[in-house]
């Protein structure tokens, strides 16, 4: 595609309008904490500039890379950091130039991922490469990590803390869509007959059952169940969109449930996680405090919100990390937390359109993958900050404070928007 149809492009000029309004979200955020004269931090107005410059460059890179792309895609990702940034000013002023890094290094990694993207079938080369990699990663932290609230996921380098899980879902992901591309024609059908016999398919899923299992084994030893939890979720709705076959999600939300009760069996710290969602009020100062103070964080934010600056969502511990979510449904109520919530499935809907417009398996898989992780992992914090499942101390993503989350999902955005753009120049050429 020549420069000047990459510039003139019709999704490009769509993706620009939706990308000032992520500016402007971050613009007026700033403007209502400054009206309800919170301590902002000094070099705030920098902060934002590098935001909007970071958003900037992401969208030339998608111009010049991968010009025929979704442009929900982009545009959704920068929305909910805005988000993020602007409530990381409010719940950790101290630490939201390091947000704003971030995303910068983010922005960079959305550039990886489109151009990765834009070659996608070539991921399929290391299907089992990935899944091995994965589990190397969790060895690695196993013997190397830093344990900090009760999980051993961390691990230093050049300084700083990077959570290894997110790594891991990275490597699932393509481990996942290349495996189930070559084996889901075998696995969608109950038995195949060879000659006059007849044969399970259940054997094809042993590789992935090692891959799994031995993941989650991992996670257990690190004391990470929230992302056990995602992972089998992921697994799970992977298989149902390759086969189609409710029999796999009724087996994998069977191991799922029996994980989640060994683990409640094992390990002290998801006792407390358990017992404190099951009764906040056994221990109101202590274990509970925490689940009942985003209660009424919720609760106080009614339908409009305090407003930005307004509510006291900082008594809340963690409330920049695993606890974000309640700070947006006090300060910007109801209707802002289901904003948010929305668009979580705009993400959704637009991965999963690019699953429908890719040419072929892997493709559809891949980005399928790539749709249902964001979702997945947004709608298990969201109902763990609501009290509908026990917390999880994961990330909502690029909501929450932190700079591994950040990264790695803004790769796998571009990566999305990577294949977006192979699938449709492919349907386009097929036209021609």
């Amino acid at each position: 595609m020549s420069l000047r149809q990459a510039t003139g492009s019709r999704e490009r000029n769509i993706e620009v309008l939706l990308l000032t309004g992520a500016a402007a979200f971050a613009v007026l955020g700033w403007y209502a904490l400054r009206a309800a004269e919170f301590a902002l931090p000094a070099n705030t107005g920098r902060i934002l500039t590098q935001f909007a410059a970071s958003g900037v460059i992401a969208h030339v890179a998608v111009r010049v890379l991968a010009p025929r792309a979704r442009p929900e895609i982009l545009a959704v990702s920068a929305f909910l950091a805005a988000v993020g940034l602007v409530f990381v000013i409010r719940l950790a002023p101290d630490v939201a130039r390091d947000q704003a890094n971030w995303v910068s290094v983010g922005v960079v990694a959305f550039g990886a991922g489109l151009w990765a993207g834009t070659r996608y079938a070539r991921l399929k080369r290391y299907t089992y490469t990935a899944g091995v990699a994965g589990l190397g990663v969790l060895l690695a932290t196993g013997l190397f990590g830093t344990t900090i609230n009760g999980a051993r996921l961390w691990v230093e380098v050049a300084g700083q803390s990077v959570q290894t899980t997110e790594l891991i879902k990275v490597f699932l992901i393509i481990f996942l869509a290349g495996y189930l591309a070559d084996s889901a024609s075998v696995l969608a059908s109950p038995t195949l007959r060879l000659g006059d016999r007849t044969y399970s398919g259940a054997a094809y899923l042993v590789p992935l059952a090692a891959v799994v299992i031995g993941a989650v084994g991992a996670l257990a030893l690190l004391r990470d169940l929230g992302s056990i939890a995602i992972l089998l979720l992921l697994a799970i709705g992977g298989l149902y969109v390759a086969t189609g076959r409710a029999r796999f999600v009724a087996g994998g939300l069977a191991l799922l449930a029996t994980t989640g009760l060994v683990g409640y069996l094992a390990f002290d710290h998801a006792q407390v996680r358990i017992d404190t969602w099951l009764d906040p009020g056994a221990d109101p100062g202590g274990a509970g405090y925490q689940t009942m103070q985003a209660t009424y964080a919720i609760q106080a934010g009614g339908i409009t919100g305090a407003g930005p600056g307004l509510g006291r969502p900082d008594v809340v511990p963690a409330a920049p990390t695993d606890y974000v979510f309640t700070a947006i449904a006090e300060e910007l109520g109801l209707a802002g937390a289901a904003g948010v919530a929305l668009l979580y499935v705009a993400f959704l809907y637009g991965g999963l359109r690019v699953a429908a417009e890719a040419g072929d398996t892997y493709g559809r898989l891949l980005a399928a993958s790539i749709a249902l992780l964001m979702a997945i992992q947004a709608a298990v914090i969201i109902a763990g900050n609501l009290r509908v499942i026990p917390t999880t101390g994961i990330t909502l993503p690029f909501v929450s404070y932190g700079g591994s989350s950040l990264v790695v999902n803004f790769g796998l955005a571009g990566l999305l928007a990577g294949i977006s753009h192979a699938s449709r120049k492919g349907l386009t050429d097929r036209r021609a």
